[in-house]
């Protein structure tokens, strides 16, 4: 129904109807005895509806407003001007409901606030009812006292104790906080589990989270000997802890006994600061994930910037390479033209002076087909030569760096007097 406890609370006392006193629930939860009051005759008055309680619209809202001015305007005979007083009619009475808030932490907040407050109070006696807290005593009683253990029949059901670190002396103060606290996450949905001695952890929300309940030290000097100079002792005073892992940090959430309060008065803060763990480490979970995705996405990012780089860089190769194919292509071509133009003037120069022999034509035979070798556009290939040869013809080693084909820059020059360059030659 969503109607809040003081509102509830108020009608009931409109029509004179009893109200569990403080300390009710508690008392029925634990077997006491309670006093249930008599119901009063019933007197015929206004009996509110569901309707009363829901939460009014806008409109009604502002006409109610207006109602409430108005009555404030009336003057203290009890009637306005012109208009007669009624006062045998009943008033209307609006009710404000609260809104249930969005915000998770504001929620849980306003839970809590809504349900019943006498289950916050931790109980004068521990009734051991639960069985981390039976676990829990049956285990501290058999570590104060081995030959406990030893007759004791519920030896062997004894499970993991919760995470407590007091003296024997609090131990029962610290069970009947952690009974309490245990009884309202129960009742809130969450679950509490003891995993050892050293790890007890409430599980809110598929959310793992750790707590622990231990006495304080405190440091008094050393009236015994000089060293040390002050004795660490317990101080009697307990703390509640949550502590909580981030990256390489340890976050701790502390509730404690203070000079003004006792932690028993902090159950609902205990509470508050266990559901809103959740909803951070919930919180931290997802920021994580949001960070990975957008680190996943930036790699992502630059390998295909990378693979579109090396794409680009294999393109510019073939690019080139094929580039080169076509000026060693030119070249050759344009050296085989250069020496068939000088294999022709060679052999018009020898007839014209009567001197050519068998000899020299059968060198500029082997010439011409070096020619046709050499033209890209004569398909000849040669017995010696390949291509290879033809690139290194070209593009001398030497040379090679920066492309330059020219005979000058060959490292071994031909000799001075050969057939090719000394058409003038004598022979003996």
């Amino acid at each position: 129904m969503g109607v809040p406890a003081p509102i509830l609370r108020k009608f009931c006392h409109r029509l004179n109807i009893p109200t569990p006193s403080s300390g009710y629930w508690s008392k029925l939860q634990f077997g006491k005895p309670v006093e249930i009051p008599p119901l009063p005759a019933f007197e015929d008055k206004e009996v509110p509806t569901l309707d009363s309680f829901q939460k009014p619209k806008k409109k009604v809202i502002e006409k109610a407003q207006k109602e409430l001015a108005k009555e404030k305007e009336i003057p203290s005979n009890g009637e306005s001007a012109g208009t007669p007083s009624n006062s045998d009619e009943p008033k209307q009475e609006t009710v404000y409901i609260m809104e249930e808030p969005q915000d998770p932490r504001e929620k849980i907040q306003y839970e809590l606030k809504k349900m019943d407050q006498a289950l916050f109070v931790v109980p004068e006696i521990l009734y051991a009812k639960n069985p981390l807290i039976i676990d829990t005593k049956e285990y501290f009683r058999g570590d104060k006292n081995a030959k406990y253990l030893d007759r004791n029949p519920y030896k062997s059901k004894i499970k993991s104790p919760l995470n407590i670190r007091v003296q024997p002396e609090n131990l029962d103060r610290a069970l009947r906080i952690f009974s309490t606290i245990i009884r309202v996450l129960e009742l809130r949905g969450h679950q509490v589990v003891a995993k050892d001695v050293n790890n007890t952890y409430v599980i809110v929300n598929e959310e793992k989270i750790p707590i622990l309940l231990y006495e304080k030290n405190k440091q008094i000097p050393n009236t015994e000997s000089n060293y040390p100079k002050y004795l660490t002792v317990p101080s009697g005073k307990l703390k509640f802890e949550i502590p909580r892992k981030k990256l390489f940090s340890i976050y701790t959430t502390c509730i404690e006994d203070s000079p003004a309060t006792k932690l028993e008065e902090k159950i609902i803060s205990i509470i508050t600061k266990i559901e809103n763990e959740a909803i951070s480490i919930k919180e931290d979970r997802e920021e994580m994930e949001r960070i990975r995705k957008r680190q996943e996405e930036e790699r992502k990012r630059r390998e295909l910037e990378e693979l579109k780089k090396r794409e680009l860089a294999k393109k510019r190769e073939k690019e080139r390479t094929e580039l080169k194919a076509a000026f060693l292509s030119a070249e050759c071509y344009s050296w085989a033209n250069i020496l068939r133009a000088y294999v022709e003037k060679y052999e018009s120069f020898l007839n014209e002076k009567e001197t050519i022999v068998d000899e020299d034509k059968e060198k500029l035979n082997w010439l011409k087909r070096k020619i046709e070798w050499l033209d890209p556009f004569i398909e000849c290939d040669d017995e010696l030569l390949t291509e290879e040869d033809k690139r290194n013809l070209i593009y001398p080693e030497t040379d090679m760096k920066d492309n330059r084909a020219t005979f000058h820059s060959y490292s071994e020059m031909p000799p001075e007097f050969t057939f090719w360059n000394n058409p003038f030659r004598r022979r003996n």
